[in-house]
């Protein structure tokens, strides 16, 4: 669940998708089982599993105890009653948001960017999360960044949504019935999403190469 859960920490709650996207090849764990299982794993206070106004949704609760990202995308869930999402993306070229994100965090980030900028390496290391005191705010960077976790850049081109991020399984989503004709099943959604991965992780493509790959 973990690895399938977007950069808030966040993932659906279908059973069927649940089933087919966490254990596809163990056979005697039906989705029929999955309820019962996320129910444990509530009242251990592992997960919250609650309903928005479409769908059930699941959030992992010990997300940012584990986590140390440098960049964090907004949720296609909203949160839970009480929980309050950290974020830090990048909007158009330069300006970058951030809300509720953690102060030491953010300034080694800055750091290790302005070291980028001079020598083009980065460790992609953060330190430990601060409280949640910072306030919602607008950054203004600029200069190229590179080194292994950090936001794209481009003259004026859009992001890549991060790895974990749902903007591109619907992208795959959508492409797929445009390439099929028809919906893509649960099993074919579990499936896309791993793609998804394997794409960011390989560096991105194209539009036109996702298509022609799920035509393929």
């Amino acid at each position: 669940m973990w690895a399938n859960a977007d950069d808030q920490g966040r993932l659906p709650g279908d059973p069927e998708e649940i089933k087919y996207a966490t254990c596809p090849n163990i056979d005697h764990i039906t989705k029929a089982d999955i309820p019962k299982l996320l129910d444990q794993l509530d009242k251990n206070q592992l997960i919250k599993v609650y309903t928005t106004s479409k769908t059930k949704a699941i959030q992992m609760l010990d997300w940012w105890d584990v986590q140390r990202l440098q960049w964090a995308w907004p949720s296609d869930y909203p949160p839970p009653d009480g929980w309050q999402d950290r974020l830090r993306y990048k909007r158009g070229a330069k300006e970058v948001i951030t809300q509720n994100w953690p102060s030491q965090v953010s300034t080694q980030v800055s750091t290790q960017v302005s070291t980028n900028n001079s020598s083009g390496e980065g460790s992609g290391e953060t330190g430990e999360i601060a409280p949640l005191t910072t306030p919602f705010e607008k950054e203004e960077e600029k200069g190229k960044r590179r080194g292994r976790g950090n936001s794209p850049e481009g003259s004026g081109e859009k992001p890549s949504p991060s790895l974990t991020s749902l903007a591109l399984d619907k992208f795959l989503v959508d492409t797929f019935v445009k390439a099929w004709g028809r919906k893509p099943n649960s099993r074919e959604v579990a499936q896309l999403r791993d793609f998804g991965k394997e794409l960011s992780a390989a560096g991105g493509a194209t539009s036109d190469f996702c298509g022609f790959l799920l035509r393929w």
